[in-house]
């Protein structure tokens, strides 16, 4: 059984439980958070042993294997930091930190101590994102890759009503390349590496980017990567190829539905997920490495995190977004 200790109640925390309940082999044993209320109702709900307002309480607990971090995103650096000096393997949702200097030494760091530091990216484990990889060396030269990932947030209202809340909050390096935009550069680094050139375009409002455009230059093709929080269109993602094109009608998030188009218009449709929880399979794989202690494909992963943090850093510097 792998005792989990969850730092964090805001939206995600649910569905990291229900994925991990799922998954099987997990016990949450306790969450720390500000909001007492909040944790007494996880603990309730979910069987928990304790909650507490004091992280080193479950830091210090030799109980606890691995810390869930579903904190505000400028303070993932700090928090993960600690609980790998606590000896602690951690979990850290996305965007794993907003610099690429924060995420290597934080990586250098889980090595050293040979301890998993795992980002929590929904898409690269999921089975249709295996399938794109293998559908990709069958749709010819690649010319253009379109991606969008558009969801008006239930916190913009509030927002415009002046109330700040992490998700705006350039304190917190909130923003819709930060919430959305990281899924769309996890899909198109993690397919193709890094890009030649990126530039942000964000529209920005109380010095928050609450959309934008963001261009990933490969030379041979390019990327066009929406993601928005101030309006709602269809989202998806497209690969186009000079023989055929890959396409879904869910963001990468979600990566449902993938279809495989010839230039004929014979199209073949795959969907190998196999359940329904966005967060199954990222912690399926987490449980696998844990349990094999497979420290050579956590270093893999964490390969892959650093490129994605790499492009992300240069978004945001292109955009002169200023967090802080």
């Amino acid at each position: 059984m792998i005792n989990v200790g969850i730092v964090g109640s805001g939206f995600i925390v649910r569905p990291f439980i229900e994925s991990i309940k799922a998954v099987k082999g997990y016990k949450c044993r306790a969450i720390c958070a500000r909001n007492i209320e909040k944790l007494k109702a996880f603990k309730e709900e979910y069987n928990m042993d304790y909650y507490s307002t004091d992280v080193e309480k479950l830091l210090n607990d030799p109980k606890i294997d691995v810390i869930y971090l579903a904190v505000p995103n400028n303070i993932h650096y700090s928090l993960c930091k600690r609980a790998l000096l606590a000896n602690k393997h951690v979990i850290v949702e996305k965007p794993f930190t907003p610099t690429y200097a924060q995420a290597k030494q934080l990586i250098d760091l889980a090595h050293k101590k040979n301890l998993i530091v795992f980002d929590a990216v929904t898409l690269i484990h999921n089975p249709n994102y295996l399938k794109i990889k293998e559908l990709i060396n069958d749709i010819g030269e690649i010319k253009m890759v379109t991606c969008n990932f558009s969801q008006y947030s239930s916190r913009y209202d509030s927002f415009k009503k002046g109330i700040i809340l992490p998700a705006f909050d350039y304190k917190q390096a909130g923003g819709a390349l930060m919430d959305l935009g990281i899924y769309n550069i996890n899909l198109v680094v993690g397919l193709f590496n890094e890009p030649k050139k990126v530039n942000y375009y964000p529209n920005m409002k109380r010095k928050i980017d609450t959309s934008g455009l963001l261009v990933m230059d490969y030379g041979k093709f390019k990327v066009s990567s929406i993601a928005a929080k101030d309006c709602k269109a269809p989202s998806g993602f497209c690969i186009e190829g000079d023989l055929a094109h890959i396409k879904s009608d869910y963001p990468c998030n979600i990566l449902r539905d993938i279809y495989y188009v010839d230039n004929k218009g014979n199209s073949k449709h795959y969907d190998l997920k196999h359940n329904q929880l966005n967060h199954y399979h990222e912690f399926k794989e987490f449980k696998r490495l844990y349990k094999e202690k497979d420290l050579k494909k956590a270093r893999e992963y964490n390969k892959l995190t650093l490129k994605t943090i790499r492009v992300l850093e240069k978004a945001i510097k292109s955009g002169k977004i200023i967090f802080g």
